[in-house]
């Protein structure tokens, strides 16, 4: 038996599309933020049958679609294929128990799939530590099986989701920037709707291909890349904020565009992104936002323009604030 712990990781530069869908291999690479909560735990065990119980922060259960049973199932098989692949074809001899307890509040714009799959992967390497022990890119790909962007969630501080090349199962890894010591950051969520959005990350994923502007973006994305690591290991905020804000609006700009169109934000967004812009410039607030698929506004900024930004935040009427900053990523409990 294993358990370990986890958390929802922010994009800076966006992870959209993928070159193999079953797979989960991006078609570029991402860097973003670990946060330090909300968390997930999840213990495992070996077992005949695969079952998975989920619970609530209140410590109620909840019941599991057909198609979330899948998933894991789905991830457990590609597991042991990887597993297969490094020459560990028999530490998971049949199949494993799942018992998940998460702390993330549905539809507030986290990345829950994130923090849950990291979260599984980092558990399933300390349930065969008695027969190998795994280094966190392995533990990454093993998340990126689940969901790519919990590739990322494995480390704490900032990192990367290295995109690679070819079809092969391990081509796609994570890694880390730097730790979550380098630069504190804070993210100061406002979550204007909860509504359930009609279309998941994982269906858009596979629509981003369809968008006249898609492969624009990916010429794009190296040098966004590379800019976004550069202003983090420099420290430069001013330089991070151009570069998050231009890539956040161009993935934006392939969603609307695909086919169908996806429309994740809403008015309710556009009016804070145009009332933070405006504060930027009178006030002269470090302070940088971006959104991932839904509604939600991450407003980042350092330790002395938190105060600043959170009476921002909590002055948006009819909106949910969660307030969060940089975190160490999961971890065997």
């Amino acid at each position: 038996m294993a358990t370990a712990r986890s958390t929802p990781n922010i994009a800076f530069i966006k992870y959209w599309g993928n070159r193999n869908n079953d797979l989960r291999l991006p078609a570029a690479d991402s860097l973003s933020m670990t946060l330090d909560t909300p968390s997930v735990e999840i213990t495992v065990d070996h077992a005949d049958t695969l079952s998975v119980q989920s619970f609530q922060a209140n410590g109620s259960e909840k019941v599991l679609q057909e198609k979330d049973i899948a998933r894991f199932q789905n991830h457990l098989d590609l597991t042991k294929e990887y597993f297969h692949q490094i020459g560990l074809a028999s530490v998971i001899s049949s199949s494993t128990s799942i018992i998940l307890r998460s702390h993330i509040p549905s539809s507030i714009g986290l990345a829950s799939s994130a923090a849950v799959f990291s979260c599984l992967a980092r558990a399933y390497a300390g349930l065969i530590k008695d027969k190998t022990n795994l280094d966190d890119e392995q533990v990454s790909i093993i998340a990126r099986l689940g969901s790519g962007s919990a590739a990322r969630s494995i480390y704490g501080g900032y990192e990367a989701l290295i995109a690679g090349e070819g079809d092969v199962i391990d081509s796609s890894y994570g890694m880390q920037v730097a730790n979550e010591k380098h630069w504190l950051l804070h993210d100061i969520i406002i979550v204007p709707t909860q509504e359930e959005k009609k279309v998941g990350s994982t269906e858009g994923h596979a629509l981003a291909w369809t968008s006249p502007y898609y492969r624009k973006r990916l010429d794009q994305m190296p040098r966004r890349q590379k800019e976004c690591w550069d202003a983090i290991m420099t420290k430069d905020f001013e330089k991070l904020q151009r570069v998050v804000e231009e890539d956040c609006w161009d993935m934006h700009n392939v969603m609307q565009t695909s086919i169908p169109p996806l429309q994740y934000l809403n008015d309710e967004t556009y009016r804070i992104t145009d009332a933070i812009e405006e504060l930027r410039e009178s006030e002269n607030i470090p302070v940088l936002y971006t959104m991932d698929a839904g509604p939600t506004v991450h407003l980042f900024c350092p330790d002395d323009a938190r105060e600043k930004v959170l009476a921002f935040a909590n002055a948006q009427k009819g909106c949910r604030i969660f307030e969060t900053k940089v975190g160490r990523g999961a971890v065997l409990l």
